[in-house]
């Protein structure tokens, strides 16, 4: 089992994860743990960065947004690794979210699906296994 602390008191839950693309090229970025989500979400930056191109996805999603209805690319990112866990071939929305989000993106559901996660408020403890 893995385990981290985070602020109770914080708007959200933001954790550290990485990314693996083509050949070598991976990535860490700051993301916020959304249960509510159900693709994990990643800058558009962040996606060519690991050698993919969201600009020739034939699969696209239909986001509902702060700002209304946007429509953005699925495209399926080799490995995602969230503390010791990892996931292969996890389904991925390209979209970028406002500059002033406290995070980059937000890791859903295609992701968190394959685990046991236990969010304990009161002690500021997230444990994944």
């Amino acid at each position: 089992m893995a385990r981290i602390k985070f602020d109770p008191g914080s708007p959200v839950i933001g954790v550290e994860i990485t990314l693996y693309g083509k050949g070598q090229n991976k990535r860490r970025i700051k993301v916020a743990l959304d249960t509510g989500a159900t693709y994990t979400i990643i800058p558009w930056q962040i996606a060519e960065a690991l050698g993919y191109d969201p600009a020739l996805s034939r699969e696209k999603i239909t986001l509902i947004t702060a700002s209304g209805i946007e429509t953005a690319p699925l495209i399926k990112v080799k490995e995602i690794k969230f503390l010791d866990k990892s996931v292969k071939n996890v389904p991925v929305v390209c979209h970028d979210l406002p500059p002033r989000s406290y995070v980059v993106g937000l890791l859903g559901l295609s992701f968190l699906k394959h685990f046991k996660i236990t969010i304990d408020f009161k002690t500021g403890i997230l444990e994944v296994e």
